[in-house]
């Protein structure tokens, strides 16, 4: 489960500034050394991996464990291990386990919209009906964490990175 407009903005921004980057290296001329196209082009791929991250956070439920991909880490909940799931007074998403961790989804963080649209609200409403038609079943016993692949969003994080070491070795 991810919000309809984390989707449309996440390509959007991809599209977009990925244009920029692609004018920015055909304005460059033969030798590559132009810083400002390099500036340009470390600017824009740093936004889109910003942007890739931000909106890359979801819930995912599984067979037998709810993930929380959250733009840093996932969390990897099983099923029996869910205590409560709610929206809190500002209108995020937390899953609090039975080790009295509360987890919050940022991709269902509160915001404006949602008071009026009600997606987190929906969202703990399929987890809840997801988790009691599979609360038996296996899975771990505890709460997994791992770091959040982005595979694109850390790919225009190595260019961004190339491009501006590039951009101060030949300024």
């Amino acid at each position: 489960m991810r919000r309809k407009v984390f989707v449309t903005l996440s390509s959007l921004f991809t599209v977009l500034l990925g244009g920029f980057v692609l004018v920015a290296w055909v304005s460059m001329p033969g030798g590559g050394g132009d810083v400002d196209a390099l500036t340009v082009m470390a600017a824009c791929l740093g936004g889109i991996a910003f942007i890739r991250r931000i909106t890359g956070a979801r819930v995912v439920l599984r067979e037998a464990l709810v993930s929380v991909v959250n733009p840093v880490l996932t969390y990897d909940v099983p099923f029996r291990c869910v205590a409560k799931v709610e929206v809190d007074s500002g209108g995020t998403l937390l899953i609090t386990t039975t080790q009295g961790t509360e987890i919050a989804a940022f991709g269902f963080a509160g915001s404006i919209t949602d008071h009026f649209v009600g997606s987190s609200s929906r969202a703990v409403d399929q987890i809840k009906s997801w988790a009691v038609e599979r609360r038996h079943q296996s899975g771990g016993a505890r709460t997994g964490r791992r770091y959040t692949r982005a595979w694109l969003a850390d790919g225009c994080a190595v260019g961004m990175l190339l491009c501006a070491g590039l951009a101060l070795v030949n300024g």
